[in-house]
């Protein structure tokens, strides 16, 4: 499968998704849990350098979204749209050492166990490429949508909101009479 095989596709999916508006990741998180039937709950670490910046781990009850708390808001909601998008299209993988899982999320539970709950972490490059295609295309509708977005204000207040909608975007002011 080429590139733009693989982002039509990915298009598909993101068309068939329902985003809240205004878009909210942990709203969203909500929202495939119930579509999914299956908990997903989000944890914010502080990961190793030169760890990946998200992770997502599932077990018999339920999925952990691990991912990157020293980030912009941008960035990890990013991340956390890319281990979603793992969840979506159900990608397998393969697994980690046991010195990789325990020292970096689970440092007080048995590698071992740990190992055999988590049974992935990698993916591989396709899976990468399609999880990257989806996050970014869900930001990108995202962003449509929120330019998109009209405010409604009362009459009272609209003469001020319209000056500071023109400032903002550089229109020219109204000449006085």
């Amino acid at each position: 499968m080429n590139v733009r095989q693989l982002r039509r596709i990915c298009a598909a999916k993101v068309e068939a998704l329902e985003l809240p508006s205004p878009f909210d990741v942990h709203e969203f998180c909500q929202s495939v849990e119930r579509g999914r039937g299956r908990a997903i709950q989000l944890l914010p670490r502080a990961l190793p350098v030169g760890s990946p910046s998200g992770l997502c781990v599932s077990t018999n009850a339920r999925d952990y979204i691990f991912y990157e708390s020293r980030t912009s808001a941008l960035h990890q909601e990013h991340i956390i749209l890319h281990e979603v998008a793992h969840l979506l299209c159900e990608h397998r993988t393969t697994s980690v050492s046991r010195e990789e899982i325990s020292g970096l999320l689970l440092p007080n539970l048995d590698p071992g166990m740990v190992q055999r709950v988590l049974g992935r972490t990698c993916h591989p490059v396709w899976a990468e490429q399609e999880a990257e295609i989806i996050a970014s295309l869900i930001l990108a509708k995202v962003e449509r949508q929120r330019r998109e977005t009209v405010w409604a204000a009362s009459s009272n207040v609209a003469p001020v909101v319209a000056r500071v909608e023109r400032s903002l975007r550089g229109s020219p002011r109204r000449p006085s009479t």
